[in-house]
C-alpha cells in the first residue's frame, strides 16, 4: 500500500503551506496539476525549495476524487503526496530546444532505460505546437516493445496561450515533464474510452507535414472547419475543439485528433498528433450524457481484470467537460468509487495510453486512466 494524502488549494501560497506544514507521513514524491491562473512559474519558485521530488503540469481543470465533494476544480492546483520507496521511481523535466519532437522522445526512453529494465512513462507535454505522437513513437523507438506510456497534453483554462510541465527542477512551456516506475517492483496499467463518433463524409488531406495541415480537399483547413461548424474566428477554437477529426489509418481504425492552433494567415493547423498527407478523415462529435454511460460500463469492465490500485491518475479531455457538462464527475466518481483508491487528474488537450490492440497512442476527446499499485508478492 502507498500512503498518500491528497488536497485542493486556490493559491500559490496555499498550497505550498499546506505540503510545508503537512505532518501525516514524510512523503518521498508530489504529483500536482494546476491551473495557469495560480501562476506557474510562481508555483514552481515556491515549490522548488520544500527539497521533495514533484511531477506536474498546467490544466484546463483540475480533478481530485475523495469522498462525497465535486472532483472537479477550476483555476485550482488538485496535490497529491506519495510515501513510496525512492529507488521505485524516478522524476526529470526534459526542456526541447532546437531538436525533432521524435529526438525528445528518444531523449526520454533512453533517460528511463538507463534507470529501469522495466520502466513504466507517465508523462505531461507542455507546448501547443508539439507533436505528442511523435514524441511517443520516439520513446517507443529506444524501448523494448510493450513497455506501458501514459499521460497527457497540457492545458492553459481553454487560453490555448502557454501551457507548461514541471518538476521540482524547472519548468517548461515546450517540453515534457516525466516520472517512471520500476514495473518489476509497482504495476502500472493504463486504460481509455473515448465516446466520440464519426459524422459526415470523408475528406482528403492533400498537404501535412507532421502534425501541421495545410490543406483538406485542397483547401485551408481553417475554411473546412468554419464552414462546417458555421463559426465565426473567434468562436473557432473553443467550439472546434470539440469535433475533432476522426483520421482513418492503413489497417482501418480511426483515431481523433484535435487541433491545438491555427495559423489564420495561411489557414493551416497544428493539431495535437501527426495526420499524413494522403490520410482520409472525417468530423467526429459526441452525444453529450451518451459518452460517460460508456465510459461507466468501459470502467466497470477493465475494473474486472484490474481491480486493485492505490492510487488511480486519470488524464481527461476538456472536451468531455464540455460535452457533458458537470455529468463529467460521474465517470470520475465511477473510477474512484470501483477502486476504492484516491483519484488525481486533470483536463487536458491530449490523452496518451493504451489502443485496443495493446499498444500506446495519443488520443483526443478521450478518459485515460492509470492505476499504480505496489506489488504484493
Amino acid at each position: 500500500m502507498i500512503r498518500n494524502y491528497s488536497f485542493s488549494a486556490d493559491s500559490v501560497k496555499e498550497l505550498v503551506g499546506k505540503i510545508q506544514n503537512f505532518s501525516g507521513f514524510r512523503p518521498t514524491l508530489g504529483i500536482i496539476f494546476s491551473s495557469v491562473a495560480l501562476g506557474i512559474p510562481d508555483l514552481e519558485t515556491g515549490l522548488s525549495s520544500i527539497g521533495l521530488p514533484l511531477f506536474g503540469c498546467s490544466t484546463s481543470g483540475e480533478i481530485l476524487s475523495e469522498g462525497s465533494e465535486d472532483p472537479v476544480f477550476e483555476e485550482s492546483a488538485v496535490c497529491c503526496l506519495l510515501d513510496i520507496d525512492p529507488s521505485l521511481f524516478s522524476v526529470r523535466l526534459f526542456k526541447k530546444g532546437d531538436e525533432s519532437d521524435s529526438d525528445l522522445g528518444k531523449r526520454i526512453g533512453d533517460w528511463g532505460k538507463g534507470i529501469f529494465a522495466d520502466p513504466a512513462f507517465i508523462i505531461a507535454i507542455a507546448g501547443l505546437k508539439n507533436d505528442g505522437e511523435a514524441i511517443i513513437q520516439g520513446i517507443e523507438s529506444v524501448i523494448p516493445e510493450g513497455q506501458r506510456i501514459y499521460g497527457g497534453i497540457a492545458g492553459d483554462d481553454f487560453r490555448f496561450s502557454e501551457t507548461y510541465a514541471f518538476t521540482s527542477d524547472g519548468y517548461s512551456v515546450n517540453g515534457a515533464a516525466v516520472i517512471i516506475f520500476d514495473r518489476s517492483r509497482v504495476e502500472v496499467e493504463g486504460f481509455t474510452t473515448s465516446g466520440w463518433v464519426g459524422v459526415g463524409t470523408d475528406m482528403v488531406i492533400t498537404l501535412s507535414k507532421g502534425n501541421t495541415v495545410y490543406k483538406i480537399n485542397n483547401r485551408p483547413p481553417v475554411e473546412i472547419f468554419r464552414e462546417y461548424l458555421q463559426v465565426t474566428d473567434e468562436e473557432l477554437q473553443h467550439i472546434g475543439v470539440s469535433f475533432p477529426l476522426f483520421v482513418r489509418r492503413k489497417d482501418g481504425s480511426e483515431i481523433a485528433r484535435t487541433f491545438l492552433s491555427v495559423d489564420y494567415n495561411d489557414g493551416s493547423m497544428v493539431f495535437a498528433g501527426s495526420i499524413p498527407t494522403g490520410a482520409r478523415v472525417r468530423f467526429s462529435s459526441s452525444f453529450g450524457y451518451d459518452i460517460i454511460e460508456k465510459a461507466v460500463r468501459d470502467l466497470k469492465n477493465w475494473h474486472t481484470d484490474h481491480p486493485g490500485a492505490d492510487l488511480l491518475i486519470l488524464f481527461s479531455c476538456k472536451a468531455r467537460h464540455l460535452a457533458a457538462g458537470p455529468i463529467v464527475a460521474e465517470e470520475i466518481r465511477a473510477a474512484s468509487d470501483l477502486w476504492n483508491a484516491p483519484l488525481i487528474g486533470f483536463f487536458s488537450y491530449g490523452e496518451i495510453g493504451p489502443t485496443r490492440s495493446g499498444t500506446c497512442d495519443l488520443h483526443n476527446e478521450t478518459l485515460s486512466l492509470v492505476s499504480i499499485r505496489l506489488h504484493t508478492d
